[in-house]
C-alpha cells in the first residue's frame, strides 16, 4: 500500500545488528519462539518503534504461517515485557507495544522516507503499569528517552505540516520534510511570520510565483533571515490609493 509518492505505508524492514547473537538478554529468554518473535517483530515496527500488542494481531501479522496459538504469542509478549524488551501502552482501548531502544539500534532512520505512522505514539500517561512490564529491569533513561523522542517527533510532524500549509510553492515535500526533521530551525512562529511578509513581496507574486524558491532551498538558505528590500504589494496598493485620495 502506497501513501505519498514514493513512500510506503509500512516498513519493509529494519536493521538487525549482529551483536544480538551475543546478547545476554536474548540468551536468557525461555525459548526460541520468544527470540524469533522479538526479531521478526522488529521488521514490522513503524518509525517510532511501535506495533500492535494484541496477541491475535501479532500472530496473524508476524507469525502468519507458523501455526502458533494465540496463548503462545501472549506468553511470549508477556516475557518480552517482563525482560524490558518491549513496553506496552494503551490508547483508546487499543493496546500497542514499543521497543524502548529502537532509536538507539536504528540510527539511520529517515522520517521523510516513511508515511505518517497510523499507530498513536507512546506517552508517559499511556504506559500500562499492569501489562507485564518489569520497570526494575527496564532502563529508566531509555524509557524517558523513548517518551521524549515520541513527543519531539510528533511536534516536528505538526510544525512541518503548518509550514507546508503556509508555503506557497509546494514542490519536493520529501526533501523539505527531511530538512525540517534534521535541520536546526528557529521557532515556528519566526518562520511563519517571515513567510507571511515574503509572500506579499512583488518578487514572490509576479509571474504566478515563478521566482518563489523551493521550500527545501528556502530552509537550507535560512531565508527567514532575509531583509525585505522590495516594497510589499499590499503597501504599494495602500500608497497608490492614498495618493489618489490626496489628488
Amino acid at each position: 500500500m502506497v501513501g505519498e509518492k514514493g513512500r510506503c505505508d509500512i516498513a519493509k524492514g529494519r536493521m538487525l545488528q549482529n551483536r544480538i547473537s551475543k546478547s545476554q538478554k536474548m540468551a536468557n529468554l525461555s525459548n526460541d519462539t520468544v527470540r524469533l518473535l522479538y526479531t521478526w517483530l522488529l521488521s514490522h515496527l513503524d518509525i517510532n518503534g511501535n506495533f500492535y500488542a494484541d496477541p491475535v494481531m501479532v500472530n496473524n501479522l508476524v507469525f502468519t504461517r507458523l501455526g502458533h496459538s494465540v496463548k503462545t504469542i501472549a506468553s511470549a509478549l508477556d516475557e518480552m515485557a517482563e525482560k524490558g524488551l518491549i513496553v506496552r501502552y494503551k490508547n483508546n482501548s487499543e493496546t500497542y507495544l514499543n521497543y524502548p531502544d529502537f532509536n538507539e539500534k536504528q540510527p539511520y532512520l529517515n522520517p521523510a522516507r516513511e508515511a505518517t505512522p497510523e499507530i498513536p505514539n507512546i506517552t508517559q500517561e499511556s504506559i500500562l503499569s499492569d501489562a507485564g512490564v518489569n520497570f526494575a529491569k527496564l532502563s529508566k533513561d531509555k524509557l524517558i528517552h523513548t517518551v521524549k523522542k515520541a513527543a519531539n517527533d510528533e511536534n516536528l510532524e505538526l510544525s512541518f505540516n503548518e509550514f507546508w500549509d503556509a508555503y506557497p510553492r509546494k514542490v519536493n515535500k520529501k526533501e523539505a520534510k527531511q530538512k525540517w526533521f534534521k535541520g536546526k530551525l528557529p521557532d515556528l512562529a519566526i518562520i511563519l511570520k517571515a513567510l507571511e511578509i515574503q509572500k506579499q513581496t512583488e518578487s514572490w507574486q509576479k509571474n504566478e510565483g515563478k521566482y518563489i524558491p523551493h521550500p527545501t532551498t528556502w530552509l537550507n538558505q535560512e531565508r527567514w533571515n532575509d531583509e525585505i528590500t522590495s516594497t510589499p504589494i499590499i503597501k504599494k496598493q495602500y500608497i497608490n490609493e492614498a495618493t489618489d485620495v490626496m489628488g
